[in-house]
Order: structure tokens, then sequence, then C-alpha cells
């Protein structure tokens, strides 16, 4: 741990035919992440025998759906590292991709990898708030995805965000530069419950997400783009004095 405040640790334990066999991740970072897990420090151990290749896969795609997925900063360094070790003990048949255990060790898989991606944001140097920024109605994934993080990066949503500010025109600029094509008179926009924007127009309810926000600490902002059937997820987190602190006091 070097700015992380608290230890990141999550374990499971799931039936693999008549043996109960245990997966835990840890995992270090809280600042510099972004993207694609920079900086990140990720080790997930397991007695379930799994071959190789197949635990290769399952892990690069449990990590697209989570630490690939988080932001603090828009930042990074060269420390990043997510990997997986199996050593069998369990004494189980080796899982392969098309084996009845598979679907129960990846879904594990895929719940420990996101929630220790939780963590780090949770954990964000500074951070008051954790926010989860969904898109959907996109067009594809990788749409969805590339307007999901462009909000997540917008330093001035996650201001606006610490200050308790429902500023939804900030939502829509960072969609705007996200590079991605929409009709702004299609969007709806969700504060946790309270819808903000609906058809691209504001609904008057800013003082009731106003609230929200100051009541929160961990705040969803929903995104329809009304125009596929795509959706993404990325978690991020505000930006606060703290964070400046702490970056501007690193060394000295």
């Amino acid at each position: 741990m070097t700015t992380d405040t608290f230890p990141k640790v999550i374990t499971k334990k799931i039936k693999i035919k008549n043996r109960i066999g245990t997966i835990i991740g840890i995992c270090k970072g809280a600042g510099m992440i972004a993207p694609n897990m920079a900086t990140m420090l990720c080790f997930i151990m397991t007695d379930i025998a799994v071959e190789k290749r197949t635990l290769s896969k399952a892990l690069k795609d449990s990590v697209k759906k989570s630490f690939n997925r988080i932001t603090i900063d828009g930042d990074m360094s060269t420390n990043d590292t997510a990997l997986i070790m199996a050593n069998g003990v369990l004494g189980n048949s080796e899982i392969k991709e098309n084996s009845a255990s598979y679907k129960i060790f990846k879904n594990a898989l895929d719940e420990i990898a996101y929630e220790l991606s939780r963590l780090i944001v949770k954990d964000g140097e500074g951070a008051t708030k954790s926010i989860t920024i969904e898109v959907k109605g996109a067009a594809g994934e990788k749409e969805a995805e590339k307007a999901a993080f462009s909000v997540a990066n917008s330093n001035l949503v996650k201001t606006a965000v610490y200050g308790n500010d429902a500023n939804w025109g900030r939502i829509m600029a960072a969609l705007g530069y996200s590079g991605i094509k929409f009709n702004e008179e299609n969007v709806s926009i969700h504060l946790g419950n309270i819808k903000v924007v609906n058809k691209g127009i504001g609904t008057e309810k800013d003082a009731e997400a106003n609230n929200y926000l100051k009541n929160n600490s961990e705040v969803s902002i929903l995104i329809n783009l009304n125009k596929g059937s795509a959706s993404a997820k990325v978690l991020t987190c505000d930006l606060t004095e703290e964070y400046i602190r702490a970056n501007a006091e690193y060394r000295t």
C-alpha cells in the first residue's frame, strides 16, 4: 500500500462437483488509474485446477469488464499487473472452457474482479464519492464504453459530483466531445432514480438531484442514448482538494 487507505481483499468459495474450492483476490491502487488498469497491482489465487489456456482467457475477459473499466484521474504509470495462479491442490478434474464447472468458476472470477475494481474506485485518492456511469441505448458496446469513459474522465463532472451540483450540462458536454455519434434530442440522463434530462432537455429537477448527491456516497449516473441496444458501465470517483494535496506532496 502506498496511498491506499485500506487493504483490498475479496474471497469466494465455490462448489466444484463434490469439493469446495477457494478463489482469493488482492489488489492495490488508489491513484493514476486509467486507462487499462494502470497503476494497479492485482493477484488472484485459487486451489482449483484450471487448464492454462482456459485460465488465461477467463482472466482477460474478467479484466475487460472490471479493471479496464475504472478510472480515478485518467493518468497512469509504468506499473500495472493483473495475474491469476491456480495450483490444483483441490484435486478436481482440470476445468476447461467446455467443462460443466467452467461457468461456476468464471462467474466467481468475474465477481471478484468487479468487487476489487469497486474497492479501488472507493479508495481513490481524496475521493468522497464512488460514481457508476452506465451508458445504454448505444449502437455498440465499444461506443457505450467510449461515451462512459468520456463522462468518467471529465474533471468538470467529477468536481460537480463532489460539490453536490447536478450539473447535467457537463455530462452532455462530455458526451459531445466523446467522439461518438448521437442525437442529443434523444438523450435521457438519470442521477439515481431522478430523471434530470428527458429528450435532451432538463426536467427542472436539479434541486432534487442536488439533494441526492449530497446524501449519497455511491452515486449512479445513467445515460440513455436511445439509438441501439448496447451498454457499458465505467466506475470512477469524485475529484477533491485532497487529491491535489496527496499528489502535490507525494515526495515532499
